[in-house]
């Protein structure tokens, strides 16, 4: 018989982290979205429905592997902004790997943007969204230590357009039969800014790893 994961298992305590990291971003989108979904007259298809919450499960996930700061972290970390920040393009070691992660974190932006947003079908929009995401992320690093480097925005650039290449061919080969239309535009920019503020204010990871270890 398989071996069960004990409690304070390094499985289960990985696992925790993640759900307490998942609910603090997701609950205020849900929270919104729910009260939002109930108040709307003409109420977005089921379907429409789901691909808003995939499109958020990405964003939280983005959140996640990016390590965007919150609250906590900034109160923990003391940091030098001129030692953080590079400005210059391709002027520090060249890090294959880091680059290919960075386009591949963003493709799923520059698909998804103008897949459910039928506003946002324009490459300048899309490509504005990665933009803007992408620096907001890089800022909110600070906070927990992290180098602010643009060789990062850029990687996240070329996967957004990566991304909106890849939505043109699905767009056209599917003739816009999967391009949602009655989603509103609020929703993009909730689905962006509301898991960001919900791990921004709810998620302590240190005051998790307190209560766990009791240090």
């Amino acid at each position: 018989m398989k071996e069960m994961i004990s409690l304070h298992s390094p499985g289960f305590d990985a696992l925790l982290f993640w759900a307490y990291e998942f609910l603090a971003a997701f609950l205020p989108f849900l929270a919104f979205f729910y009260f939002r979904i109930r108040k709307q007259e003409n109420r977005p298809s089921p379907f429409s429905r789901v691909s808003v919450l995939v499109f958020v499960f990405y964003i939280i996930a983005l959140y996640h592997f990016t390590g965007a700061g919150t609250l906590y972290d900034g109160m923990r970390y003391r940091f030098s902004l001129p030692d953080q920040l590079n400005l210059i393009p391709f002027s520090n070691t060249i890090d294959p790997v880091g680059y290919l992660l960075n386009v591949v974190l963003f493709l799923p932006l520059g698909l998804l943007v103008p897949l459910l947003w039928d506003r946002m079908g324009q490459f300048r929009s899309v490509l504005g969204s990665g933009a803007a995401l992408s620096l907001f992320i890089e800022l909110t690093q600070i906070l927990n230590n992290r180098a602010t480097d643009v060789d990062d925005l850029i990687m996240n650039l070329i996967g957004t357009a990566a991304g909106f290449i890849v939505y043109k061919v699905f767009d056209r080969r599917t003739e816009s039969r999967f391009q949602r239309r009655d989603i509103p535009l609020s929703m993009l920019a909730a689905s962006i800014l509301l898991p960001y503020l919900g791990r921004f204010f709810l998620y302590h990871d240190m005051g998790l790893a307190k209560l766990l270890y009791g240090f």
